[in-house]
Order: structure tokens, then C-alpha cells, then sequence
């Protein structure tokens, strides 16, 4: 059993003050299902292959950190079940 997390934007969807939505992809059995993370970032600094924000973006070590714990949290769910 393998849980896949998997962390992404959606350029094609700017809020007002030109950021994207972090969102979470959890595969599981080959099922997807996609959550919001409730983070915003500029799409100029997401590093898609790494899933991380780029160091430029003034909070990056704080997205960064933040998305690492949701990945935690979701691995302990995960292997509670």
C-alpha cells in the first residue's frame, strides 16, 4: 500500500492579486483526489520538480516548511488507517 502526495498549482486560476492556489493530489489504488492546501503563491517561484517554492519568494522557507507538515500529517493519517 502506497500513498502518493503530490503538490501542485493551477496557473490558469490567478486570484485577484495574481497568486496561485497550492493545491495536494493524493493517489491512492489509482484513485485521485485533490485538496486545497490554503497557500498561495506566485507561480514565478514554484519549482514543479522539486514541489517547493523557490528561495526569491520573501516567505519561502515558511511555505515550505508549512507544506512539509501537511505531507507529515498526511503520511501519519495515512499509516494510522
Amino acid at each position: 500500500m502506497k500513498l502518493n502526495i503530490l503538490f501542485l498549482i493551477n496557473k490558469r486560476k490567478l486570484n485577484s492579486k495574481g497568486l496561485c492556489a497550492i493545491m495536494c493530489r493524493l493517489t491512492y489504488k489509482k484513485v485521485r483526489k485533490t485538496l486545497s492546501t490554503g497557500l498561495f503563491i506566485n507561480p514565478i517561484f514554484w519549482n514543479s520538480k522539486q514541489q517547493l517554492v523557490k528561495p526569491p519568494e520573501p516567505d519561502a522557507e515558511l511555505l515550505n516548511t508549512q507544506l512539509s507538515l501537511i505531507s507529515t500529517k498526511l503520511n501519519q493519517v495515512f499509516f494510522s488507517l
